[in-house]
């Protein structure tokens, strides 16, 4: 730092700020050598005070301060290590400065490496905490998305048996329900009603061929249900009081057709086998079985 006290009561006040305070030569000297600048007129306060602090006799007084270490201590402390008192050629108080800057170099320098050293191991430890936030950000993500996978593979498999015991409930509620029909299925009308009756030859799917009589009153879906439960009759399996399973709409996987003309026939239980023409008195019916995804799931 370089400090400049001036009076106005001195004579060579004028000629100094003109020619050498202001000189282009000497700003571009100040300018180079990165020296902070401090004046002040001792008519003020301030600069009267820093006047008494430095021992100010003549003026224009120049002192130059520095970082300077003293034996027995390290520590760095603000000295005057050049004082420059009374007008004084520009060209001489440049050498005189410079002079005492390269004397003191060897301390400006270490303060300097000191202060160099200190930023790269600030920089470092700043680089270093960054690095190790980073790191944590990114465990944490990983920790995320394993967890959000880990969830997301628990919710699928829970999705998954929910879906079989979907699947398994449905399969035994129809199971109950052929049971159900195969308990409550109408009674074929004795052999010797005559009139009353349709008399229809049945080539299952599975290449069986049956026949069987029904009431004149019978509809079409009685047809559907005598197919749907001829496995039960075919093995003559034991009649049982069974409940029709609750929350249940049942479908047929098959569907019944007379082979020419050909004319499919819906599970109707609304028309009587004696208001259908293709169908009464006799007919000769097929079936075939429908493709069933959730057959195919199960297996």
């Amino acid at each position: 730092m370089l400090v400049i006290l001036q009076s106005d009561d001195h004579d060579h006040t004028e000629e100094f700020n003109k020619n050498t305070l202001t000189s282009p030569r000497f700003i571009e000297f100040i300018k180079e050598k990165n020296i902070l600048v401090w004046g002040g007129n001792v008519r003020e306060s301030e600069a009267h005070k820093v006047s008494y602090a430095l021992q100010a006799t003549t003026y224009p007084f120049i002192a130059l301060i520095a970082l300077q270490t003293t034996i027995g201590n390290t520590t760095p402390k603000m000295s005057v290590i050049e004082r420059i008192e009374g007008t004084t050629h520009l060209e001489e108080l440049i050498s005189q400065i410079e002079i005492a800057i390269d004397r003191q170099g060897t301390v400006v320098n270490r303060l300097k490496n000191e202060r160099a050293q200190r930023e790269m191991e600030r920089q470092l430890l700043k680089d270093q905490d960054a690095a190790y936030h980073q790191s944590l950000k990114n465990d944490q993500e990983k920790a995320r998305l394993a967890q959000e996978e880990k969830e997301a593979l628990a919710r699928s498999a829970e999705q998954a048996l929910n879906e079989k015991r979907q699947l398994e409930l449905l399969k035994e509620k129809r199971e109950q329900y052929i049971r159900y029909l195969y308990a409550n299925l109408p009674e074929e009308p004795a052999i010797n009603t005559s009139g009353k009756v349709a008399k229809l030859s049945f080539r299952l799917a599975n290449g069986d061929r049956v026949i069987r009589k029904f009431d004149q009153n019978d509809t079409v879906d009685t047809l559907y249900r005598f197919v749907e439960i001829y496995p039960l009759l075919k093995e003559n399996a034991t009649i049982e009081t069974v409940e029709r399973p609750e929350d249940y709409v049942h479908s047929y996987k098959f569907t019944i057709h007379s082979p020419y003309p050909r004319m499919e026939y819906a599970p109707d239980q609304t028309k009587k086998l004696h208001e259908i023409k293709s169908l009464w008195p006799s007919a000769t019916l097929v079936v075939d079985a429908v493709d069933d995804d959730d057959d195919e799931e199960e297996d």
